[in-house]
């Protein structure tokens, strides 16, 4: 899910993000071999912080790195476009992700 899904989501926002800073017309080549170029070099820093080695705990945190970044990345996007940015759906998510963090999800299974 992480590197599929999840990944597949952030990706496309970094695109939108690229694109509202630096125009719609350029390429950020396939799965993002050009962010470097297009992202200021704090953000590439925190992209490239959502690649985790195999440890439970690195895992999580990468996770939690790629939900801030997306995050931050779609209040811009969604203020460029005049969209709203439901900040209740992610505080959804992110209780959701707390609960199943603490094994409090799924319990009778």
């Amino acid at each position: 899910m992480l590197n599929g899904v999840v990944r597949a989501e952030l990706h496309d926002m970094i695109d939108w993000y690229i694109g509202i800073n630096q125009g719609f017309d350029i390429s950020t080549g396939k799965d993002g071999k050009y962010y470097k170029k297009y992202l200021p070099a704090e953000l590439y820093s925190r992209y490239a912080a959502t690649y985790s080695g195999s440890d439970y705990k690195d895992i999580w945190e990468a996770i939690y790195t790629m939900c801030d970044l997306f995050s931050e990345l779609a209040i811009a996007v969604a203020g460029h476009f005049g969209f709203l940015y439901r900040q209740n759906e992610e505080d959804g998510i992110r209780k959701n992700m707390k609960m199943v963090i603490e094994g409090k999800v799924c319990e009778s299974e």
